[in-house]
């Protein structure tokens, strides 16, 4: 799983929805972290991490090349907030799709949420990058502009390479036009992974107990900073009671 803020909010949601859909101990190899960026260095509340390009997890994927391997590309989109040009995200994710594909892995990515962003209004804007990405100093008609021209790139690059895309519904976002509220999440997840197994699962009866949400977001990733402070974690970072293991970078 590659993402940034969506994927940390749904961390224990995704996981455990990957356990429900396939039943049977799996190796997580996950890449994500609020702010997070697909090519450069980033930093978010003073929590700083690599690009997911660079990061470590395509050297541990090397290792299950002999395995099937499924894939969820998803929270593209933040680079815009860098001021990173188009084209630039594009051949960073289009170098993620190609290591994936290399493995012979199934590959969803998930869209941007453009319809939504159309909606949002240069005010409503301005707070949400005053808060988020106060750095940015793009204002909303070039931001704008730019995220459908990231969202078509993406329909590109999975056109030719016959990747499914799985935009979220417009009715699942609230007030926050890049973060759907957590009741949605099941269903977002499920639709991910649905059309990664040609099949979509049921999440009527799915839970997520509060101790394993709560041991999930404790796990810590291979490498990161905090306020200028270098960090590390042994991988995998943790082991479920299936078996499954948990690796994040």
């Amino acid at each position: 799983m590659l993402g940034a803020s969506n994927l940390s909010r749904a961390f224990p949601i995704a996981i455990s929805m990957s356990q429900h859909v396939f039943d049977a101990p799996m190796a997580f190899y996950i890449a994500k972290g609020h702010g997070r960026s697909y090519g450069q260095e980033a930093s978010c509340f003073g929590k700083k991490n690599s690009g997911i390009f660079s990061c470590g997890i395509w050297r541990a994927l090397e290792h299950e090349k002999s395995v099937p391997i499924t894939a969820l590309v998803t929270d593209i989109g933040n680079d815009l907030a860098y001021e990173v040009p188009v084209e630039t995200v594009l051949q960073w994710v289009e170098g993620c799709l190609d290591r994936l594909l290399a493995l012979d892995a199934r590959v969803v990515m998930s869209d941007l949420p453009v319809p939504v962003l159309r909606t949002v209004g240069a005010l409503r804007y301005r707070c949400f990058r005053a808060i988020l990405f106060p750095q940015c100093r793009l204002n909303w008609e070039e931001m704008l502009h730019r995220a459908e021209r990231l969202s078509l790139g993406v329909h590109e690059l999975a056109e030719q390479r016959e990747i499914p895309v799985f935009a979220v519904p417009n009715e699942w976002y609230g007030l926050d036009p890049i973060h759907p509220p957590m009741r949605h999440q099941p269903q977002i997840w499920a639709g991910l992974l649905g059309l990664a197994t040609d099949s979509m699962p049921d999440v009527s009866s799915h839970r997520c107990a509060l101790a394993k949400r709560w041991y999930l977001r404790r796990l810590r990733p291979e490498s990161w900073s905090t306020f200028g402070f270098s960090r590390s974690a042994v991988q995998p970072t943790g082991q479920l009671k299936d078996g499954s293991t948990i690796s994040l970078y």
